[in-house]
């Protein structure tokens, strides 16, 4: 067996790079596998324009992380009693803001740029439009349209390989009533 316990400075990959590499997350404590590495995920995603009939799903799982934030209104206000100084705001609102979803992924080709992928994955970057996306970790915070702010194409080595990232906000379906005033 070999012990490599010491820094070279040197990068080598390992030298099973030729199979493929399953990344586990750590058991739970009831004895089930977590799916979950912190707020990341690793799973299928299949994305869809709203008025198309079939779904493009990512050849390679990518990885997916989603952050939550509450919108609160706060007012300063004079809270002096007699007996009693308070502090702090007087919280008046709380509302929950927009998921952001970040994505993250590599598409692979067999010896030549996976030009496919890259064409479709521009297709929804570029659409101005809202995707309809599936996946197991969206499914969990009701996430099933994503509005994609940025996108970004990193150099990556090998003319077969490209790294893709997304950064997107979760979308809700909203009724607004527009009521006539008086003229």
């Amino acid at each position: 067996m070999i012990y490599l316990d010491f820094a070279t400075g040197f990068n080598l990959p390992p030298f099973w790079l030729d199979r493929p590499v399953a990344v586990l997350p750590p058991d739970r404590a009831d004895g089930e596998r977590s799916e979950y590495l912190g707020n990341l995920y690793q799973g299928s995603l299949r994305m869809r324009f709203a008025d198309d009939m079939e779904w493009f799903t990512f050849p390679l799982d990518p990885v997916v992380s989603v952050t939550g934030k509450n919108v609160i209104v706060r007012r300063n206000i004079l809270k002096v009693d007699e007996e009693v100084v308070r502090r702090g705001t007087i919280k008046e609102l709380w509302s929950q803001d927009d998921y952001e979803v970040n994505i993250a992924g590599v598409f692979k080709g067999d010896g030549e740029m996976p030009e496919y992928y890259l064409r479709k994955l521009r297709d929804f970057c570029e659409a101005r439009a809202i995707i309809e996306v599936e996946s197991v970790l969206f499914s969990i915070f009701g996430i099933t349209r994503l509005a994609i702010e940025d996108y970004s194409l990193p150099f990556t080595k090998g003319m077969e390989n490209q790294q893709w990232s997304i950064k997107a906000y979760s979308d809700d379906l909203f009724e607004l009533i527009v009521k006539e005033g008086r003229k």
